[in-house]
């Protein structure tokens, strides 16, 4: 583990897009939308090719062309040629509404779409707060060099202070029609407002522009982004400063909306605990049976309930067949003395980080190389986790990252391994297609 930096803190610059957008020509609005490439399972791309011809999807997964990157990039031009896509003739602020379900209960998340300017981490206008594998960064790469164009935004967080971009888009949505609008395989509803960026517009967000940004989901995207502008540059020579490709489309997020939630990722180890796993935890948590054990028909209700709030606490399933157990951190643990140098005990105490440092490795002694190999699975959900655990497998079902975390942790530069946040649920792709040429 590496501790990252931000620590010369310049603003992020903005911009508004020519996007291009489906026109009627595209078929029903809903029927268009995907979610981004790295959550489609093939079941789900197989469903979106079948909803509409034209879905985002055919272009978000270069694996859904015959000729890979390249038939992506043929594929685009056609629908361009078609008219099935059309740029907007002028600079445009996007304002994105997203009404979705969680927990039996509707929220709304808005966003304003707009491009931010790529910078280096160390830059400190965009913060990260995971690391990323090189993997997907290749495949992303290799489709914007091919494409020229970003099929899906990525997600970032403001302070918003001022709480301008809050009131900004407020008033949009109050005062507008959406320019599009409609439900997608998913159930979500999404709605669009087309504004033309204009100096009025761009003063009422002037405060927005002071801030640094927190880089939510899309961080694979992002340093493809930057790495596209930098194959650019030597491609052409130094870009203008309005040059779409030194900017990424984003879907920015005031930290204060309602709609900003984190789900959980619990962890899942295939291997059977050690025969002294109690003594190996007793060093760092208080351990118990749990309430309900894995067949009970409450136990999904009951691990909500336990870990609602409490990142210090940890319920796993397998040390032992068949059982459940309650590991409570003991108060007099010193979080920061088995934190990796440069880490703080704010860092460790986050529960993927905490489930890291003092329960797979006491148990397993889990290496950086064994996490990279698989060693560790994830799981999204109780009745994925129980299946696992139903196999032999020993799981952790532990407590979702918080915001508030999410921004002081990037603002100390403290970045947390892969796989610590979800959030949920992922931006639409086919809102706006960002073509990077002028």
């Amino acid at each position: 583990m590496r501790r990252g930096s931000g620590v010369r803190h310049l603003v992020a610059q903005i911009l508004p897009l020519r996007g291009l957008r489906y026109t009627s020509k595209a078929g029903e609005f809903g029927s268009l939308l995907a979610p981004p490439y790295d959550v489609i399972s093939p079941l789900q791309q197989e469903a979106l090719q079948e909803a509409n011809p034209y879905n985002a999807v055919h272009v978000e997964l270069a694996a859904g062309a015959d000729d890979g990157y390249a038939g992506v990039a043929d594929l685009f031009r056609e629908w361009v040629k078609e008219g099935v896509v059309a740029r907007d003739e002028q600079p445009m602020l996007y304002v994105y509404e997203q009404d979705f379900s969680y927990k039996g209960q509707t929220h709304t998340r808005r966003a304003l779409l707009a491009g931010v300017e790529v910078q280096p981490w160390e830059e400190g206008a965009v913060k990260p707060h995971e690391y990323t594998m090189s993997g997907p960064k290749a495949d992303r790469l290799a489709l914007l060099k091919a494409t020229r164009t970003q099929f899906s935004p990525i997600f970032m967080i403001a302070r918003d202070r001022a709480g301008q971009l809050q009131q900004f888009m407020a008033e949009t949505v109050a005062a507008n029609t959406p320019t599009a609008s409609g439900t997608s395989l998913d159930g979500d509803q999404h709605r669009l407002w087309a504004v033309e960026a204009g100096p009025f517009e761009m003063r009422r967000l002037a405060p927005l522009f002071a801030e640094s940004f927190y880089l939510a989901d899309g961080h694979h995207r992002y340093e493809t982004a930057q790495a596209y502008r930098e194959w650019l540059t030597e491609e052409e020579g130094t870009l203008p400063p309005d040059h779409p490709a030194r900017y990424v489309m984003t879907d920015i997020v005031p930290a204060s909306d309602g709609g900003l939630i984190i789900r959980p990722i619990y962890r899942v180890v295939a291997n059977t605990a050690p025969d002294d796993w109690r003594e190996r935890l007793a060093r760092y948590f208080e351990v118990a049976d749990f309430s309900h054990q894995p067949q009970d028909p409450e136990f999904a209700a009951a691990v909500e309930t336990t870990l609602e709030g409490h990142g210090s606490v940890v319920v796993a399933m397998g040390l032992e067949p068949g059982k459940a157990h309650l590991l409570r951190k003991r108060e007099d643990v010193d979080l920061g003395a088995i934190a990796p140098a440069g880490y703080s005990a704010a860092w460790a105490a986050v529960a993927p980080n905490l489930c890291r440092l003092a329960i797979l490795n006491p148990l397993w002694d889990m290496t950086d190389e064994d996490l990279r190999a698989g060693a560790v699975e994830f799981v999204h959900d109780v009745p994925e986790a129980l299946e696992r655990a139903s196999q032999g497998a020993c799981v952790f079902l532990i407590q979702p990252v918080g915001i508030r975390e999410v921004v002081d942790l990037s603002d100390k530069g403290e970045r947390m391994p892969q796989k610590s946040t979800f959030f949920h649920p992922k931006m639409g792709t086919g809102m706006v297609f960002n073509p990077l040429y002028p």
